[in-house]
């Protein structure tokens, strides 16, 4: 009788009958939590700049564990493109580059840009080869991963992200957790 106790037991433990949240409802609640994080305000601006308007994330939910009660997401973000990828480029070194010295440039094309940043590093090498250095690898990898991406591409930005996953009255409840192999990619250094 205790045996059968027992087994009953652990049958109520078994994983059978834990309800998962879907990636669609895990995907929301990580919206809603970027969306109104205030520090994440940068974040949704380089987003917008690389993106386009019409850009967004979407989140690649890999592994969900369950945790006494709330859920334990890994997740990567992927950056759709609203816009082809030159023209996010365009956004984006523009806005590296001081108004003052934006307005010297011949004309206001990726190349002028990529060439003013450059001549940036070069002068930087002088003085700093380590922010030298930073930015060259940014163009470099900035140029790689989005120079020949049209709209509706799509971008892995972050990868190996994690968020502890809650129920809430109104749905689900998203908080971001630190793990030690999130690596950022395809972003500004």
């Amino acid at each position: 009788f205790l045996y059968m106790g027992a087994v009953g037991a652990l049958a109520a433990c078994s994983p059978a009958a834990i309800t998962y949240p879907s990636d669609a409802q895990i995907s929301a609640a990580l919206e809603t939590q970027f969306a109104s994080d205030r520090h994440s305000a940068a974040a949704r601006d380089l987003i917008r700049t690389l993106g386009g308007e019409k850009g967004k994330l979407r989140y690649q939910i890999h592994q969900v564990i369950y945790r006494q009660g709330s859920y334990e997401a890994r997740y990567d973000a992927v950056l759709v493109m609203g816009q082809p990828g030159t023209q996010s480029l365009l956004g984006l070194y523009g806005s590296m580059i001081p108004e003052a010295e934006r307005a010297k440039l011949p004309q206001a094309s990726l190349e002028a840009y990529q060439g003013w940043l450059r001549q940036q590093a070069e002068t930087l090498r002088k003085t700093s080869a380590q922010q030298a250095g930073a930015l060259e690898a940014t163009l470099e990898l900035l140029g790689k991963c989005y120079r020949d991406q049209q709209a509706g591409a799509e971008v892995t930005v972050v990868q190996g992200l994690g968020a502890l996953i809650s129920p809430e009255r109104s749905g689900l409840y998203a908080e971001k957790l630190a793990l030690p192999d999130t690596t950022a990619r395809c972003l500004p250094a």
